[in-house]
Parts: structure tokens; sequence; C-alpha cells
């Protein structure tokens, strides 16, 4: 017999005594990784985020570095400064693309409608229109009905263009 069975149980939390760690040895030998060094542009995003008191108007207002470059880049633009008023004019085109981006993004999202049945409702019942298929879950619980606007079914009740849902 070998001295793992004759003294020594073997099983959860009790390793064999070869696989076990030697005295003085660590489990991580390589230790933590060390944390790597920010660069100038995390700095820079730090500091922009970072919130600073200023005085407006006799006041004490607390902001964030960058709004209170836009106010400044604002001010020298009103003041005449052609280049602020030209970089005032382009963030706000900037601003109005992305506005308008997000516009079309929530319009697309609309087209499908779910709505939720009763749940005693039969199968065939719930696909008596053309664009719409019932799902129901696994313990039957509840039908849940999709529809699409502008679906037209082939003769198999199926659409060249579905992905197969």
């Amino acid at each position: 017999m070998s001295k793992d069975s004759a003294d020594y149980d073997i099983g959860y939390g009790k390793p064999p005594e070869a696989t076990r760690f030697k005295k003085g040895q660590s489990g991580n030998p390589r230790g933590r990784p060390k944390k790597q060094p920010k660069d100038v542009a995390a700095h820079m995003a730090d500091l922009l985020d970072e919130k600073r008191t200023v005085q407006m108007n006799g006041k004490s207002v607390k902001m964030t570095g960058n709004e209170l470059m836009a106010r400044r880049l604002m001010e020298k633009a009103m003041k005449g400064d052609a280049k602020a008023f030209e970089k005032v004019h382009q963030l706000a085109a900037q601003h109005a693309e992305e506005e308008a981006r997000r516009d079309r993004k929530a319009r697309t999202r609309g087209d499908i409608k779910i709505l939720l049945v009763d749940p005693g409702m039969g199968r065939e019942e719930g696909l008596t229109t053309a664009g719409e298929r019932t799902l129901v879950e696994k313990d039957g619980k509840a039908i849940v009905t999709e529809s699409w606007p502008g679906y037209e079914p082939n003769e198999e009740g199926e659409t060249d263009d579905d992905p197969g849902l």
C-alpha cells in the first residue's frame, strides 16, 4: 500500500500529498498583474469629467470641465472670435446630426408589436391574421403573438425574406 492510501484520505479539500503546494511555494507564483499606468488621453478624460467650482455672476457654481469649456467657447464666439464661432457651428451641426440619427433609429424600432393573449386560447385561434405568429412557452402558461406590418406570406405561409424566426 502507498503512503496516500494508508494514513491519508483523499477527497474533497484533501488533495494527494504529491500534488500539494510545497512549504514556501505560492499558489500564484507570478502574483497579481501590475496596474497599467494611464495614458494622456485617460488623464484628460478624468480632468474633463471632474467637477470644478467657478464664479458666474458673483455666485459659485459647480460644473465639469466639459461644461466649462463649452461656456468659454460660446463666450468667445459671442465676442466675435471667428475660430470660436466656426467651432460652435461645427459642434452644433454634429449634435443635430447625432440627434437625427437617434430619431431614425427610434422610428425603426417600432415595427414589431408583441401582444399578450389569453393563455387558454388555442394555437389555431392565434394564427388567423396574416403577419402574426403565436409563440407558446414550453410549460404552456403564456401565449405571445408577434405581428409585423407589411408581412405577406407565400403559399407555404412564409415569406422569402423571413429570417427563420
